[in-house]
Formats: structure tokens, C-alpha cells, sequence
């Protein structure tokens, strides 16, 4: 089969392949929001499937929980205790850094304040006031100042970052939004490689805490949380521009590591859009366009290593568990508002900074960049021709054995990415592409190809052989309806005297006798893979060349004629043992050009036959193997392409040949509408000597009285 009829049977399969392929490339590169919830409702699973893992214990959390508040009588945990709890850190267990998940932007006022500011300005308002009692009052409003025990409290610890939050609707600013305090700027990422082709996040404002705590932070960084369109958060702003200044800032995870490590912000390479650089190319976190990493959860809420506040107020918390560590105070008690949803469940804010911590500690943050796209892209491509090629080339059962495996394949290999590698490959695209494609090619193939062979099987069935039948379902442009003009080899046979026979018997032994006849003959046109025409009384008609290109069509119809009177001594035999008499045939062979199609009534009958001159030539032929006394007589047009078959002049037998036959020039006939005359051959099989004498005592019996 050439390349243009390969590619004509499957250009409907193949556009159909190109067409989802299309689709899905664009939901790959353009997903909607439903891709892209599907998407990361797989990367969830896939999550939840793998399992908790170890986070390691360099990031403990002391969260402010129920038993801190409760011990301390308190709903709110003020400055006073945060202050306290700095102060218990840094005085016992110097941990390495300490991050307060907290926004102080405002003061805190108490009522004891509130009351002392009013007797200072009483008395300042009275003239008599004892400058000892101004003194007195003043130093008793400095003691009753939460904002001053915690400023004090940070800055004798050194090591404590602060957060801010990052804004981005300039018309709802605020005031103290739109303030950067002192010396922010020395907060900003230093070592920047621009990108034209990379947007980063971009905040308008800020909400920062108050100066007097960010002077004395070790650094600020920010809190920025991305919610997904589903609630929850996967990605991890690791850096935001503020357009207040025009400066990168550091996320709050990514500033407490920094510190742990010692690193100087020079020593901090941030690549747009690619990566950053903790200090050398071993430490690289990759990131996507816009600079977030997507955070790899180690478990549900309380994975990470957790102490209670209060126990490390009141000292009862081993120092090794803190000392050296990246610690992150935040609240973690019930009914706290910052609660974020993740894919193994809802968890405090602080616990999920403290996921980011462990993965930049131990670089192991998921990976989902463009080279994860072009891996979905290709197993795409690849599998979309593979799958069509397979469905349109093989039958329904290999088809879906090989879309079984690609779906299992995919989903291997996407796994494997995942757990071994930590990389997000697209999961729900690629699988949606492959069972849409598969669902499509097999609903065209049951639609229009099944039909077709369906139409085929029921054609040709009766006509020829299962193995044609299933090489023109396989090659349906074989199966010429509709009429084609070809070169084929035709083939007539009738039971001579049957005439006479039928007189002399009842008519269940003639149609008995006539059926056993028939149905041998066709055994062997079916064995040499002729094409049954039709059956005209005690006659028999076929042909090769059709609906199958057979080159060899003229030989293989000389060899089906020797296998029938073969076939028919077989038969003598077996009459005669029966006491039946011996019916005989004669076969006449013409090969040339012939109209073959569907023929008939299209409402009512249609028969798949040959016309033409040819024909009624083949049919004179074996009209006239009565007048020769020989069983088979060929044309010199079928003789012409089996001569190479055939004995020479001198008797020698070729091999291969046809066998050991004998072929006598016959006659010349006139055909109508011909003014050259028909040579004629007879052949006989010389292995048949019997079958050759019998022919005159079978015509005689037949013609016996009974």
C-alpha cells in the first residue's frame, strides 16, 4: 500500500488527532480556571497519596495556643507576653533566629496608659505640680508601655525579623499604608538579573510595623499569602517589588533562612522569573515567572515541630529543642483568623511560614517551571500520534490495550516525577487529551469504519472467502462498489447432461445431488480465493482480480480448475461406491478487461458481478468444452499469462509449473463484435487419466434409460 493510500484511509483519524492534540496544547499554555482547579485538585491527591514526610527539626514553632492564653488568663496575647516570650528565648535558649509572625503597625494602648497620661497632663496643667511627681508619673507610663517592653525586648535579641504585609489597591491605602519607616530599604534584595520577559508581583503599598520595632529588628520581610481560585494556597511569594520604592523584598521564610545561614544580602542572587541563589548554585530555589515557589507540604497541621508558648515562658521546654533553631512565634490557637486551607488540611499561618523555612532549608520545594510544561507538551504530541496511529492501524481490542497502557504509562510517570523528583508534571490535561482522543477515534471507527466493514462482510461474504473478507475491511479502498473496470480472469462451469439427469430422477435426489456438486466446486473457488458470483441453475460463475488486486489472478483461476477435476474424480469415487451415477463438469477461462460493481436494484437486489465482452467470451468458452471433449479450455488471453507455467514444445514440464499437464491448441472462435478470431486451448491434467476416460462412460450413463 503506497503512502498516499495510507494516508487517505487515516486522514480522518489523523485530523482528529491533530485536533485534540490542538486543544490540548491550548489548555496546557491557556488553561481556564476549571483546568486549572482540576489541575490543582491532582496535585492535591497526589499530595494526600504520598503521604507525610519528615521536616527535620532546624524549624521549631512556639505557637501562642489555647493553653498559653488560658494559663495567662488572657483572650489576647499583648505585647507585655510577647515581650516576655522574646525575652525567654533570647535569655535561655538562643535560638539562631526568631521570626514574630505578627503585624504590629499601630500602637497598643492600655487602659493603664490611658489613665497615667491623664494625671501627667493634669499635672502639667498645675503650675504647682512637684517636677519629682512629673518625673514619677512619666517613669510609671514608660513601665505600663507595651510597645516600649517589646521594643526593648527586640532589639536586645539581635535576631529577631519582623513582618510586613504587601498592598495592592492603592485607593483603600491608608496613612500608615503608604509610610515606610527609616532605613526600609535596607530590607531590599540587593543582587537582582532583570528579565523582559518575567513580571514579577508587584505590591502598591505596604503595611509595615511601627518604626520603633523595625529599627530595632534584625530585618523585616513579608507576609504576602496567594490564595488559589479554590481557597487554598500552594505557591510561596518568595520576593514582591513595592512600588512605593521600586525594591525587591524578601518573603518572610526566604529573610529568616538567609539569616540562619549568615548570608549578606550581596551574597543573595535573585534571577527573575528563573531562580534565586542562596550564596552558590548548590543552593538554587527554583521559581516560577513570577518568582513563587510551590511549597511541599510535609503533613497536616502540627507536622512541623510545635512548643507552647507558655512553656517557654515558664522555662519548662528543653533547651536543645530551640537552641540554634529557626523558631516562628505565631498564634496557633483554635478559632485564630489565620487559618489557610493546604491540600492536607486547614493550618495556622505560622505553620505554614515554617513549611516555606523547611523548604528552602532543605531545598526541596516542589517544582512546576516550563520545562514541567514542555514535558506535558510532549507527552502530548507523542502520545496523541501514537494513540491515533495505533487505533487507526489495529482493531478495537489492540486499540484499547495500547490507550490502557499510555493512561497507565502517564500516570506513572507523572507520579514518579512527583515522588522522586519533587516536579508537578500536568496530569489532568494529558489524561483528559488521551481518553477524549480515544472516545473520538473509536466512535468514528464505530460510526463510519465499522459501518463500512460492516457493509463490506455483508457484500462479500457470500462472494468469497473470510480471509478476503478481512483484507478489504482491513484496505476498505479495495472494495470498489460502485464499479470499476479491471483486469480480471473469469471463471464458468456447469454439470454437463444434468438435463437428462433430472428426468430420470425425483427431484429431491437431483437437488440433493446437484447441491453436493455446487457445494464442492465452491470449496475449492473459495480455497484458491476466487469471488463467488452467482449460481444459475447447474452453473457456476466466479473470478479473481476482484474486489482484491490479484497480479497472479490468471493462475491461480487455472489452478482452482485443475483442483476442481480433481475434485470431481474425488466425487466419481464416491458414487460409484454408492451406486449414484457420475455427473460431470466443464470449465471454460477467459482473462481481459471487465466492468465489476454492484449490480441490480438498489431498492431491492443487488449482486457484486462482472459484465463485458470478457465475459460472454469466458461463458462461450466453457460452452464448447462439449464440443471438444475436454473438461477445461482457457482463452489465449489467459494463456498468455500462464505460459510460463505451462509445458514447451517438447513436452518439458517447468517447475514450478502448474503440474503435469498437457495443452492442445484447439480452435480459433469467432467473437461477436471481433474481427479477429479467439485462439483456444484445452489443458489436461495427465494425473487424472481416469477422470479423462470416464468422460464418455459418465455421458453415456446419463443417457441411459432408468
Amino acid at each position: 500500500m503506497g503512502v498516499r493510500s495510507w494516508l487517505s484511509k487515516r486522514a480522518p483519524y489523523l485530523l482528529i488527532g491533530f485536533s485534540v492534540a490542538c486543544v490540548s496544547l491550548y489548555l496546557t499554555f491557556w488553561p481556564p480556571v476549571f483546568v486549572q482547579y482540576l489541575e490543582a485538585t491532582a496535585f492535591d491527591v497526589r499530595v494526600l497519596l504520598r503521604g507525610e514526610r519528615d521536616p527535620g527539626d532546624e524549624v521549631v514553632i512556639v505557637g501562642i495556643d489555647d493553653k498559653s492564653l488560658d494559663n495567662l488568663g488572657i483572650n489576647v496575647w499583648t505585647r507585655y507576653q510577647m515581650a516576655d516570650l522574646v525575652r525567654a528565648l533570647t535569655d535561655k535558649y538562643e535560638p539562631a533566629v526568631i521570626g514574630i509572625d505578627y503585624l504590629y503597625p499601630l500602637p497598643e494602648v492600655t487602659p493603664g496608659q490611658l489613665a497615667i497620661e491623664r494625671i501627667d497632663q493634669h499635672l502639667k496643667q498645675e503650675k504647682r505640680a512637684d517636677p519629682e511627681m512629673l518625673s514619677f508619673v512619666e517613669q510609671q507610663g514608660r513601665e505600663v508601655d507595651p510597645d516600649l517592653s517589646l521594643e526593648t525586648a527586640i532589639r536586645d535579641a539581635g535576631n529577631v525579623v519582623l513582618a510586613f504585609a504587601p498592598r495592592f489597591n492603592v485607593e483603600s491605602a491608608t496613612a500608615v499604608e503608604t509610610h515606610l519607616p527609616d532605613k526600609f530599604s535596607r530590607n531590599a534584595l540587593v543582587l537582582l538579573r532583570p528579565s523582559d520577559y518575567y513580571t514579577p508581583i508587584i505590591a502598591t503599598h505596604a503595611l509595615t510595623p511601627l518604626s520603633r520595632f523595625a529599627d530595632g529588628a534584625l530585618s523585616l520581610a513579608h507576609v504576602y499569602t496567594q490564595y488559589e481560585a479554590d481557597g487554598a494556597i500552594r505557591w510561596e511569594p518568595l520576593y514582591v517589588k513595592l512600588q512605593l520604592d521600586g525594591n525587591y523584598y524578601p518573603s518572610f521564610g526566604f529573610e529568616l533562612v538567609r539569616n540562619y545561614y549568615g548570608l549578606h544580602r550581596d551574597e543573595i542572587m535573585v534571577m527573575l522569573g528563573d531562580r534565586i541563589l542562596l550564596g552558590d548554585e548548590e543552593h538554587a530555589i527554583l521559581t516560577d515567572s513570577s518568582g513563587r515557589g510551590l511549597i511541599n507540604f510535609a503533613g497536616p497541621d502540627g507536622t512541623i515541630p510545635r512548643v507552647s508558648a507558655i512553656d517557654v515562658i515558664q522555662g519548662k521546654v528543653p533547651e536543645e529543642a530551640l537552641a540554634d533553631k529557626v523558631v516562628l512565634i505565631g498564634l496557633t490557637a483554635l478559632g485564630a483568623g489565620d487559618v489557610h486551607v493546604t491540600p492536607f488540611s486547614t493550618m495556622p499561618g505560622v505553620e505554614k511560614q515554617a513549611t516555606v523555612v523547611e523548604n528552602l532549608l532543605h531545598g526541596n520545594f516542589m517544582v512546576r517551571e516550563e520545562m514541567t510544561l514542555l514535558l506535558g507538551v510532549v507527552s502530548i504530541v507523542v502520545f496523541s500520534l501514537l494513540l491515533t496511529l495505533a487505533v487507526s492501524s489495529w482493531g478495537p481490542l489492540t486499540g484499547a490495550a495500547i490507550f490502557i497502557g499510555m493512561l497507565l504509562a502517564e500516570g506513572a510517570f507523572a507520579e514518579f516525577q512527583f515522588r522522586e523528583y519533587n516536579v508537578w508534571v500536568n496530569g489532568v490535561v494529558p489524561l483528559a487529551s488521551l481518553i477524549a482522543l480515544y472516545s473520538l477515534l473509536e466512535s468514528y471507527r464505530f460510526f463510519t469504519e465499522e459501518k463500512r466493514s460492516r457493509l463490506i462482510k455483508e457484500t462479500f461474504s457470500h462472494y468469497t472467502t473470510e480471509k478476503v473478507v478481512n483484507e478489504l475491511i482491513e484496505h476498505p479502498e479495495l472494495a470498489e462498489l460502485g464499479g470499476v473496470r479491471k483486469d480480471i480472469t473469469v471463471l464458468f462451469s456447469d454439470v454437463r447432461s444434468f438435463t437428462t439427469f433430472s428426468e430420470a430422477h425425483t427431484p429431491e435426489e437431483v437437488v440433493a445431488m446437484l447441491n453436493e456438486i455446487l457445494h464442492a466446486m465452491t470449496e475449492v473457488i473459495m480455497h484458491w480465493d476466487g469471488t463467488l458470483d452467482k449460481f444459475v441453475g447447474d452453473e457456476i460463475m466466479a473470478f479473481w482480480g476482484a474486489p482484491l488486486d490479484q497480479p497472479d489472478h490468471a493462475e491461480r483461476a487455472v489452478r482452482c480448475s485443475l483442483h476442481m477435476l480433481k475434485r470431481l474424480q474425488e466425487l466419481h469415487a464416491k458414487w460409484e461406491a454408492e451406486g449414484n451415477p457420475k455427473l460431470d463438469i466443464g470449465i471454460g477461462l477467459n482473462t481481459g478487461d471487465m466492468v465489476v460493481g454492484n449490480i441490480g436494484s438498489a431498492s431491492l437486489k443487488m449482486d457484486y458481478t462482472v459484465i463485458g465482452d470478457a465475459v460472454n467470451l469466458g461463458a462461450r468458452v466453457e460452452a464448447l468444452t462439449r464440443n471438444y471433449a475436454t473438461h477445461l479450455i482457457i482463452t489465449e488471453f489467459t494463456h498468455e499469462r500462464i505460459k510460463h507455467l505451462l509445458p514447451d514444445e517438447n513436452g518439458v514440464q517447468p517447475k514450478p509449473g502448474l503440474g503435469h499437464l498437457q495443452v492442445d491448441r484447439l480452435d480459433e472462435v469467432k467473437v461477436k463484435g471481433k474481427n479477429k478470431a479467439v485462439v483456444i486451448y484445452g489443458l489436461k491434467d495427465l494425473d487424472l487419466p481416469d477422470l479423462e476416460a470416464g468422460v464418455e462412460a459418465a455421458k453415456k450413463q446419463l443417457e441411459a434409460p432408468q
